[in-house]
């Protein structure tokens, strides 16, 4: 637990500056240079606070941080480091900030189309495509117990549409009664918390809790871990209060339907390593349901990574970073992968799919026989078997 955030001010006096947020920091490990790193950033942060001008470089190094939250968890000062880096670049994008950085981009998508690729909404149906299970049913069916929220990358990117795929084939194995918002969709929100732009992210928040009420659905299930974080634990803070929906993260709801027998697994022989996302482990604080699907099919051998559970490392993926410095999250993502293979496992499993994005791309980058498979995805071998 992280004690509660005081204000940026507050905050940047607690600071002690004794570095051990710079051990554990991905980018800091990455580029070296003071400023990189979260205490550079505090120093940032409290000339905000006390309204000094702030350079376009210095700008910079405050969005080139992925949100990933290992500086909050060994901060000695107990300071919520998350919260920080967010409220400064709120008083960053306020000051204009975003225009002199590749972001405004993405900032301009968000408000178009209110996704992230700046696609029009109906695209968010072209994973279902050559689906089994596809059918008017699937989209905005009134009453259904779960909506199954989707999320950007997984419905907009091709890489994503195999999870979105294995999802919805293993929930109908399983006899679960969900749908989808189809086009009604929009972006979690988590982008803009991200660049700087809360009043935004109330405005999605709102506009998404209100459409799976509409439907009349008792649940929020989610694969991607940044969606099931806004859901879970930030939707309430930007609302003002709990909005009497469940949230679940994929993971959880799986490990419920194997519980109740309603999920039956085939075996598959290999050894396999799991990578913790950032924003479904460390910040959220789930760890063990993924771990339970895994453990629970038969001949899969689980072997954990050096650093694992809190202690994971960053993929490179979180807090817009790739539409920052793109060299750099490759470079992030380069580390986490050395650590995949150092398992000796054949194939690396995430529940996440930026993080299946950014170690599939390095995995090719790097060349090495290492397939990276989204948990869905592996699961669904495991029912389809």
């Amino acid at each position: 637990m992280t004690a509660p955030y005081t204000g940026l001010h507050q905050e940047t006096l607690v600071c002690a500056h004794c570095g051990y947020c710079q051990a554990v920091c991905p980018v800091y490990d990455a580029l070296g240079w003071e400023s990189s790193g979260p205490r550079g950033r505090m120093t940032i942060a409290h000339g905000l606070a006390h309204d000094k001008p702030v350079e376009a470089e210095a700008a910079r190094r405050i969005y080139e941080c992925t949100l990933c939250g290992a500086c909050r968890e060994v901060c000695s000062t107990r300071i919520d480091t998350v919260a920080t880096w967010l409220e400064t670049r709120k008083r960053l994008a306020a000051g204009g900030a975003l225009d002199g950085l590749p972001l405004s981009r993405l900032r301009d998508n968000l408000a178009a189309t209110h996704n992230v690729t700046g696609d029009a909404p109906e695209n968010r149906l072209l994973w279902q495509e050559n689906l089994e299970s596809s059918g008017p049913a699937l989209n905005h069916r009134a009453g259904a117990a779960i909506v199954y929220f989707v999320g950007c990358v997984t419905g907009l990117y091709p890489q994503g549409h195999p999870i979105a795929q294995a999802t919805t084939e293993v929930l109908t194995r399983a006899g679960a009664d969900f749908t989808t918002l189809g086009g009604e969709e929009w972006c979690c929100g988590f982008p803009y918390l991200g660049l700087g732009l809360p009043a935004e992210a109330v405005k999605t928040a709102a506009h998404n809790v209100e459409s799976v009420r509409a439907l009349g659905a008792a649940t929020v299930v989610t694969t991607c871990p940044s969606c099931y974080h806004m859901w879970r634990h930030t939707y309430p803070e930007l609302l003002g209060g709990e909005f009497g929906l469940e949230v679940l993260h994929a993971s959880e709801l799986l490990v419920r339907l194997l519980a109740s027998g309603a999920l039956e697994l085939a075996p598959l022989d290999e050894r396999v390593t799991y990578h913790d996302p950032c924003d479904l482990g460390r910040n959220s604080g789930i760890y063990d349901a993924p771990r339970q699907l895994l453990r629970a099919i038969p001949g899969v051998e689980l072997v954990e990574m050096a650093d694992n559970r809190e202690n994971a490392l960053c993929c490179g993926g979180g807090g817009n970073l790739e539409a920052v410095n793109p060299e750099l999250a490759a470079a992030i993502a380069s580390r986490r992968l050395a650590q995949a293979l150092e398992t000796g496992a054949r194939t690396l499993i995430t529940p996440c799919q930026q993080c299946k994005r950014t170690l599939a791309n390095a995995a090719r980058r790097e060349k090495v026989r290492l397939k990276v498979l989204d948990l869905n995805e592996y699961l669904w071998r495991a029912v389809g078997a």
